[in-house]
Parts: C-alpha cells; structure tokens; sequence
C-alpha cells in the first residue's frame, strides 16, 4: 500500500521512495547496479530495490518546487546554476499523486538483495549473504565482493527479492574485470566521460555515449563528475528526496542501465552533483548543507570516504583520481590572502609522494576540473583560473616533472587538447555527454595552447594500452556520441 497523499508538506517531511508494504509484489531493480571500487581482488556491488520495473513514463507529471525566505516568508524564485540557503522548501504534486509517480522516476521499494559471482566459465557460484534494503538507504544494499583473482573476467547475477523466504526473485546479469597485479602486462581499454544531464539525452533511452562505450567491451571506466544535475532544469533538488529522484531517473535510463552491468566504475564528484554551480564546503541550498550532498553521492555511488584516491592497473598504468571540493578555500575567502588552495595542500603532498613511488609506464591524473586549460574569464573554478593562478603554477610544474604523464578533465563541455607554454604538461579535455550539453567555446577561436578543439558536439574519451618490446604504448582518444574517433595521439 502506498503512502497517504498529503496535499502539502515541506519536503523534509516528503517521503520520495513509495515504500511498498505488501510482501506478495514482485522486488524489481529498474535503476539496475553499478559494479564499483575495483581492485586487483575485491570489488564492490552497489544495488536498489524498486518499486516497479521500469521507470515512470518521461510525459508524466514533475513536481513543482517552491522556495520561502526563512526570515520573511516570501517566494524566493527560483534560478539554475544558483544556490538558495536560508529557504524553506515547499514541494508538491498533482491531487491524488506523491513524489514516486513523477516523471522518469523509479521509486525505491523494501526488500533484499545478493551478488552470486564466479570467474567466467568457472562452475561454481559464490554468492554474497542477503541484504535487506531501507526507506532510510533509498532501497540501496552495497555488497563487497572478497578474495578474487587478479586480471580476471568475472560473471555476476544481482538478486532481489521483497522479503526473507520469498520464492519469487528478480535477476540481473552482469560482468566486470579484476584489476591486474603491478607486475602484469597486457592491453587493455578504458573510457572517461564528464556532465550528463537528464534533460539534455540524445535517445528516449538515454545518452547514445553508452552503447558507443560499451562496444569497446573497456576494462574500466571513470565518469569525473556531473552525474547529476541538481541545480538545473525543471525540477531543482533542494531536498534529498528531490536529490534522489535525480539520481533514479537517470540511472533507470536504459542505455545507462545496461552499461553499469558490465563495466568496472569509478565515479568522481563535482559541483552539480553535490549542491549547486562552483559550491564549495560552506553552500548551503534548501535543505541541503554540503555535508548532506556529500553524503547523498556516496550514498548512491558507493564512493569511498576519502574521495582522491589512486589504482593501478597492471605494470604500465597508474591513474589518480583528485578531488576538487572537498579541500577547497570556502566560497566566501577564495579572493582573500593567503592565495587560495583548490586541491588542498594535504592532497597536494599526497599526490607529490604517490607520483614519486610509482613505477608505472604511465601515468594518468584525472581531475573533475582543469588544471591547463585554457578556460573562460568568467569562471573562477579551476588552475586555468586567475582566483587560483599560484596554486595552478605549482601544481602544473609539479607534474611536469614525471614523464609520461597526462591530465585528463572533465567539466567543461567542449573537446580539447592543449599544452602548457611554460612547463610543457598535457591535457585532454573529455567534453559533454551529448551535443545539446555542449557550449562555452567557439572552434573559431582556438588558443595557442590549444593541440586539438572541438566544440558544439558532444562526446567522450578512450585509451588503449598495448605493450611493446620495451614497456607499453598508451594512445588516447576522442570520440564522439557515436563513438566515431575524431582526434588521437600516442602518449
């Protein structure tokens, strides 16, 4: 049975998840999983049970948000790329309707779920205990998986079912491969991508990216931020409610859907999918405090507690993945002195020493933001920004010391190649998810910087790792939506 309509309610008081409480319906995994934290030996499940198959309808109805000054009571408009504190939040639906009947949703429901695992071709299943999922977790159950064998394709079945001892159970198969020991050579492919938005899709079934990515059967993946966006389109999160129906839309899109299940992950977190456009850790919007945005992207993506964090590949790949909120100067002192820190200097060290002990052929940094550039004047974001120059001098001529080093960014949304005049360092620019995503450069202004620039389209990045007689060749790519190679290089 689904709960009350309320005609109006604060959405703090809104539950989103329609939690069913009759256990003879069916458990159903519309938002399917995301198979996450890969090592050379474990690897981490995540899992939603819902409350139907499917998502809802995209035509259906959209909540509708509304903002009251705290202080006054008055209507507060409501902008994108913009933050609201000291609101109140009002959230409502058509009469006879709660939030798990919006468009594109797909409600959580209660229940359980498990992992069945075995190496490809093996004949034996181990499987993961029950675990039961909670109103309070979105229907979410992460399950870690133990003891598994470097550089190895494993098969994976999720299960879910509504309660302890129900017969009836709905499956979902899936694949993923183990990272190889740093002493292993072999090729292997990877895709990074940046910035999706729900209302930005190219498909009716999603982002026409993932069937692309997914034909290059990758090794591993790494989506660098934006994976949602809560501050833009019709519906503005303000909530966590809201905040979780952003992220069940988008991830009970088919052609993501399907993805997850086969593929490796490793998700970074930006801006959008935090709060709001450039927040940083004082924001606070609505309901919610940059903590609580925090918590909602580990909640839904399994990230660990600590977000920068490095893996290897086998002998010729090492990657780091930098985390560009969490240790920034707070908003309101980014102009003060001392000069303002975008990394934070305990990362910055932690990178310094990590890159002096690897041994790694390659060498990739993956930043949700960029670190060459160039980028617009109006932003004040990132190292190719003037508010942290001083910072981005050091940082880019603490890179450029090791040899067979790329930076790869994500968040601005057009293609690039370019190097830094004064200390050489490379930087490849994935670009946005899909074309309507794209904007904030023109092709016909290109910098000298610049190596390669692609703008109004979108897209995505590929490697290949391929060893020779003496180490390994890495050859980077950008494609496009179709997956279609529009510039490569040897690095």
């Amino acid at each position: 049975m689904a709960t009350s309509f309320r005609p109006r309610l604060t959405a703090g008081l809104f539950l989103f998840a329609v939690i069913a409480s009759t256990p003879a319906v069916a458990a159903h995994q519309a938002t399917g999983f995301k198979i996450v934290n890969v090592t050379t030996t474990t690897a981490d499940v995540w899992t939603r049970v819902t409350l139907r198959p499917a998502a809802n309808p995209a035509n259906g109805p959209l909540p509708r948000v509304e903002a009251f000054a705290t202080a006054t009571g008055a209507p507060v408009p409501l902008r994108e790329n913009r933050a609201f504190p000291d609101t109140r939040i009002v959230v409502q639906m058509p009469a006879g309707l709660d939030l798990g009947a919006a468009a594109g949703g797909a409600p959580a429901a209660e229940g359980e779920t498990r992992v069945r695992f075995r190496a490809k071709g093996a004949a034996t299943w181990m499987e993961t205990p029950w675990r039961a999922t909670t109103a309070l977790r979105d229907g979410i159950a992460v399950h870690s998986l133990p003891a598994l064998t470097p550089g190895t394709r494993y098969e994976i079945s999720v299960q879910a079912r509504r309660s302890a001892g129900e017969n009836r159970t709905e499956e979902q198969p899936g694949e993923f491969k183990t990272a190889p020991t740093p002493d292993q050579r072999g090729s292997f492919v990877f895709c990074i991508m940046t910035c999706q938005k729900y209302e930005k899709i190219d498909r009716p079934d999603g982002l026409a990216i993932y069937p692309a990515m997914g034909a290059m059967r990758p090794d591993f993946f790494v989506n660098t931020g934006d994976v949602v966006y809560y501050d833009q389109g019709p519906v503005i999160a303000l909530t966590r409610e809201l905040a979780r129906y952003h992220w069940a839309r988008m991830f009970a899109l088919p052609t993501l859907r399907d993805f997850h299940r086969t593929c490796s992950t490793f998700f970074m977190k930006d801006d959008h999918d935090i709060l709001a456009n450039d927040c940083g850790p004082l924001t606070r919007t609505g309901e919610l405090t940059y903590a609580d945005g925090v918590r909602l992207f580990r909640e839904q993506t399994a990230l660990p507690e600590v977000a920068n964090r490095t893996f290897r590949w086998g002998r010729d790949l090492q990657v780091w993945l930098t985390e560009g909120r969490d240790y920034r100067t707070p908003d309101w002192t980014e102009k003060r002195t001392p000069p303002p820190t975008l990394w934070g200097r305990d990362q910055i060290q932690w990178l310094r020493e990590t890159l002096a002990a690897s041994n790694a052929t390659h060498r990739l940094i993956i930043t949700t933001v960029p670190v060459v550039g160039p980028d617009r004047s109006n932003k004040d974001d990132n190292y190719a920004n003037a508010g942290f120059e001083a910072e981005g001098k050091e940082i880019r001529r603490m890179l450029s010391e090791y040899r067979n080093l790329t930076v790869i960014t994500g968040d601005r949304h057009w293609q690039y190649v370019s190097v830094d005049p004064a200390t050489s360092l490379n930087e490849w620019s994935v670009g946005p998810s899909t074309a309507a995503h794209a904007g904030g450069w023109e092709e016909k202004t290109p910098r000298p910087e610049h190596r390669f620039l692609r703008t109004g389209q979108g897209g995505f990045l590929s490697g290949v790792i391929t060893p020779t007689a003496t180490g390994a060749n890495l050859e980077l790519r950008l494609h496009d939506v179709d997956g279609k190679v529009v510039y490569r290089a040897l690095r």
